[in-house]
């Protein structure tokens, strides 16, 4: 890991970020090492990006950098001030709060703009919630794409 660490220092240095200005948040969970970088907030929205994009491309090419480094099945997961898990509590939250107004109204709720993570992450957050066992999820295709659909089992 301090390969990875060095390697993402040297490249916040190039954009003149002080290493005294920048920790390291390191959890090993299962195969995934999540690895939260906390920068000063003026800087983390450059490395965030706009929806992320700036940190999913950080963290891909980190990854394809040191797959060397990395165990058989293990998955480095890079956020930058918590952005990351704050976006995916707020994702799971929206997923029960659709679930539980299918139920209410017996109506299907389609979310259509999810990566294929986002996705897994909405089938989950509902799957583990007992309180929500008359609702299912299904991934179709559509003609924009991939699409979540909530709706009432059958």
């Amino acid at each position: 890991m301090k390969k990875i660490k060095d390697r993402i220092l040297r490249i916040f240095d190039f954009y003149e970020i002080e290493e005294a200005d920048i920790d390291f948040e390191e959890v090993k969970q299962n195969e995934k090492i999540y690895l939260n970088i906390l920068l000063p907030e003026d800087q983390a929205k450059h490395f965030i990006g706009s929806r992320g994009e700036t940190l999913e491309a950080l963290e891909l090419l980190t990854r394809l950098a040191h797959l060397d480094e990395l165990s058989e099945g293990e998955k480095l997961i890079i956020d930058i001030n918590g952005y990351r898990k704050e976006k995916e509590e707020k994702l799971r939250e929206r997923a029960i709060r659709a679930a539980q107004g299918v139920i209410e109204t017996g109506r299907e709720y389609i979310f259509a703009d999810l990566n294929s993570y986002e996705r897994y992450l909405v089938h989950s957050a509902i799957g583990e919630n007992q309180e929500l066992s008359q609702v299912e999820t299904v991934s179709e295709d559509d003609a924009y794409g991939r699409v979540l659909i909530i709706k009432l089992k059958v």
